[in-house]
């Protein structure tokens, strides 16, 4: 399924709740385009500028069918919209704002609340960013940033309805940066990370741990810790909601950690890939198979040098989408993809198809058969 970006990469890609459509944002252009899944035929092709899907539940919202534009929310004073977080009955919007002025690192952040109905906002107190909602969207989080160079003070859970805080906690740590992943499919765990720098403005060295939160008071209740220099990242839950997966970006070797949320324990811990001659072993996306018994992850073999923007992945090793049995971490098959930065992937509702991002192009895959 061709995107009108035929060099671009995906950066999302999302089945419709009845499994009909599949809607994809590339990077750079920003467009997001909507296909039919049983013909592969283009329907419709969003240029916005911007690159995170957000759909309403009724999938109406970003409007997907004609793709015209519905309505444009503005800050007055004007400010720069850096993220967005919808919340999941689509009635309301957190965004992360830049504030205009001159600085000499980075922007002064700031975050709002928007009304989707009216158009209406509610600017939030401070300088700080905003986190995901809760499943029931009652609340979501927020992080209070202190100076220029954007550490965390304290985290936050703040109430939807009357934007007042239900708790607040400070960061003991110095130099520090928090920030919540997800919640648990129940609400009452929060997943997040903690990461603090040797030095004050010194980026080149630090330490990384997982934190667990109890989303009822803030207090943590697990802690889980990186390689020195590396990190947590792509926090899924399972569909059941009794398995939390994440993945490890350290620089020599990438590895899935597959966790029990109720008894709080790493379960299994699974081995995708390792750093080659000159190349590093990156995953960059997993997806649950909806009877969650099955993960899929893609890897990707970049320079140490990193992943720009004149990269062609025609110079690189084909992706690799491991297919492995939560059950017992073992990859029981490994899909070899046509060369793509590739790092988006979703499973259909039914489990029968997988979606996987190219070069400029959504792959579909026949999951009816699933190893023995």
């Amino acid at each position: 399924m061709i995107h009108p970006n035929k060099t671009g990469w995906f950066l999302e890609l999302k089945y419709s709740p009845d499994g009909q459509r599949i809607v994809g944002s590339d990077y750079p252009s920003g467009v997001i385009a909507v296909w039919d899944v049983a013909s592969g035929k283009r329907l419709t092709a969003i240029d916005t500028g911007y690159r995170r899907l957000v759909i309403s539940p009724d999938w109406r919202t970003l409007s997907l069918d004609d793709g015209k534009l519905l309505r444009a929310y503005k800050h007055q004073p004007p400010r720069g919209i850096e993220a967005i977080q919808l919340c999941p009955d689509g009635t309301t919007f957190i965004t992360c704002d830049n504030l205009s002025g001159i600085y000499e690192r980075s922007y002064k952040g700031t975050a709002s609340q928007w009304d989707v109905k009216s158009g209406k906002y509610r600017a939030l107190e401070g300088q700080q960013s905003p986190g995901p909602f809760s499943p029931d969207g009652r609340f979501f989080c927020s992080y209070t940033l202190h100076g220029e160079e954007s550490y965390t003070q304290s985290r936050k859970l703040i109430e939807v309805s009357t934007g007042l805080e239900r708790w607040s906690v400070p960061v003991a740590d110095k130099n520090a940066t928090v920030a919540v992943h997800a919640f648990s499919p129940d609400g009452r765990v929060l997943f997040g990370t903690l990461q603090v720098y040797d030095h004050a403005n010194q980026w080149d060295k630090w330490r990384s741990w997982m934190k667990w939160w109890d989303a009822a008071t803030g207090r943590e209740i697990a802690s889980f810790g990186a390689e020195k220099n590396g990190g947590f990242t792509g926090f899924k839950c399972s569909p059941d909601g009794h398995m939390l997966a994440v993945l490890d970006w350290c620089h020599d070797n990438s590895k899935l950690f597959l966790y029990s949320i109720a008894e709080k324990r790493l379960l299994r811990t699974v081995l995708l890939g390792e750093k080659t001659e000159g190349l590093e072993c990156s995953p960059w996306t997993l997806t649950f198979h909806p009877d969650g018994r099955w993960l899929a992850v893609i890897t990707n073999l970049y320079p140490e040098t990193g992943v720009s923007r004149d990269l062609d992945p025609r110079d690189l090793p084909q992706p690799r989408i491991l297919l492995i049995e939560t059950a017992t971490g073992k990859t029981r098959e490994t899909m070899i993809a046509p060369q793509a930065l590739a790092n988006a992937a979703c499973f259909s509702s039914d489990g029968r198809t997988l979606a996987t991002g190219g070069h400029g192009r959504v792959l579909l895959w026949d999951m009816t058969k699933m190893p023995e």
